[in-house]
């Protein structure tokens, strides 16, 4: 039995392996960056720890390729989209409570309601979240996190890291992650209760559904000479990390992503 708990959560992990945080809704044509070696120099200050990371970064992309990747796509083959938009929802729907937090720690009060008015809508009439009823009525979904929180009050990112089975990620969105865990109402309640299951079930359901809707984008990305300096342009990207560190002179077109497909940059 233990090696069977013991078993659980390394797949749990492995689902964990969230190369993805960072291009949730990318297009897969906007995502290559035709020439990353432009950015080296404004590179080196955010990723001092380069050799490091990419040594993380090769094991994480081996541990992807032998189970996760294989796994996303047969949740692709195998589950009806259906399925797959309920499972969203109900995921979705359980970050609710922290995002309302994060809304209402930055000063957000009109989208605290909202966020407030979604969970409870989505919760009842929703069936658990299960459907999205407050979409339908105008109260879209807006994400928000700890990391988010601490970049709106100035705190800097700190240096970029490629973390062992979760990916990409800096210092302060560590931090956010942690403090996620440790005051998300699902996870207080599993741990107060012991319920590791249920710990277990939601960090797999949310790095395996991640997983899969970045199949493409990764699948990009992985064929260009340097998919490293990809993801990590990426991610600085789409988390913002370049808006809290004042003191890199990381140009503005850095956010600018090519329009072209992989075909037209440099491949291995």
């Amino acid at each position: 039995m233990m090696q069977l708990k013991k078993t659980a959560l390394l797949l749990t992990l492995f689902f964990g392996v969230i190369t993805t945080t960072y291009a949730k809704d990318t297009k897969k044509e906007e995502v290559v960056i035709e020439d990353p070696a432009l950015y080296e120099d404004q590179m080196l200050a955010l990723d001092p720890l380069e050799p490091l990371n990419r040594g993380i970064f090769a094991v994480n992309t081996f541990l992807d390729g032998l189970l996760i990747r294989p796994m996303a796509y047969a949740y692709e083959d195998l589950v009806a989209d259906v399925i797959k938009d309920r499972i969203s929802n109900v995921l979705s729907n359980l970050e609710a409570p922290i995002t309302f937090v994060n809304d209402l720690l930055q000063g957000e009060g009109t989208q605290a309601m909202n966020t407030f008015m979604r969970f409870v809508i989505n919760s009842t009439f929703g069936l658990l979240g299960f459907f999205d009823p407050a979409s339908e009525i105008g109260l879209d979904l807006k994400e928000n996190d700890f990391g988010t929180t601490m970049r709106r009050w100035g705190i800097g990112a700190g240096p970029y890291v490629i973390l062992p089975l979760f990916g990409p990620s800096s210092f302060r969105d560590v931090a956010g992650d942690v403090a996620f865990y440790f005051t998300d109402p699902y996870y207080v309640h599993a741990r107060i209760h012991k319920k590791r299951f249920l710990t277990y079930s939601r960090l797999g359901a949310k790095g395996l559904t991640t997983r899969h809707k970045l199949l493409d984008i990764t699948d990009e990305m992985d064929k260009t000479a340097d998919p490293y300096a990809q993801y990590r342009i990426l991610y600085m990207q789409n988390r913002k990390i370049i808006d809290a560190i004042e003191s890199s002179a990381v140009p503005d077109d850095i956010i600018e992503v090519s329009e072209k497909t992989v075909s037209g940059a440099n491949h291995k």
